[in-house]
């Protein structure tokens, strides 16, 4: 799979802005605690930013990183996990369904659909401003592995930025920070022989792929 620099750059300028928030958080604990205010809401912003810090920063490992997994290839119960902990920050909940849990069980689903699927739990976040659920499931078929992920909510919305970057054949000048996990997650089922769907429809986004037997 082919990476050019902008879409790296534009993964590096995501992975940035949503740890920012948390670093500043920490850096205003230090300072209150540094001036002598070494009280307990003080320590405890440190430490509810620290600790989110460190979950997003799995994340990333995980879904962007070689290997991803804590010690070697990235398995989908590891992916489970830090889906879950990722969404200990997020609006809407997290339905990792007993399938997907099964297909992992099976180990149907190889490292890149694994990272596309936790790359697609963040897309589906996007489309929730007002909160509501993200579903995750997987299926056999005959063909391959079904695998979709559902985002469920008031006003659910598919923003033309994450649909430009869905595009298989999206411009390079088409991506930004806001849309280039959606791309690179199209990127990821097209090194696997797949195309990744996207249908929106009343309060629900739905992405689907079938990816390819072994």
């Amino acid at each position: 799979m082919e990476i050019d620099v902008r879409v790296t750059q534009l993964l590096c300028s995501r992975l940035c802005h949503d740890l920012v928030g948390a670093v500043s958080a920490v850096n205003a604990g230090v300072e209150f605690i540094t001036d002598g205010d070494a009280s307990s809401e003080a320590l405890d912003l440190v430490k509810k930013s620290a600790d989110r810090i460190s979950r997003r920063l799995g994340f990333f490992r995980g879904a962007l990183g070689f290997g991803g997994g804590r010690q070697g290839p990235l398995s989908l119960e590891e992916a489970r996990e830090l889906v879950h902990d990722w969404y200990l920050d997020a609006r809407p909940d997290l339905n990792w369904t007993p399938e997907m849990t099964a297909a992992g069980d099976g180990g149907i689903l190889k490292v890149p659909a694994i990272k596309m699927l936790m790359l697609l739990t963040l897309v589906a976040e996007e489309c929730l401003a007002r909160g509501g659920h993200v579903e995750v499931h997987a299926v056999n078929m005959d063909e391959g592995v079904g695998v979709a992920v559902r985002a469920v909510g008031q006003n659910a919305r598919l923003s033309e930025d994450l649909y430009a970057g869905l595009n298989p054949n999206c411009a390079p000048d088409t991506l930004n920070a806001r849309n280039v996990i959606a791309h690179w997650a199209q990127r990821i089922a097209q090194s696997q022989g797949s195309i990744l769907e996207v249908e929106a429809a009343g309060n629900e986004v739905h992405f689907a792929t079938l990816l390819p037997g072994n």
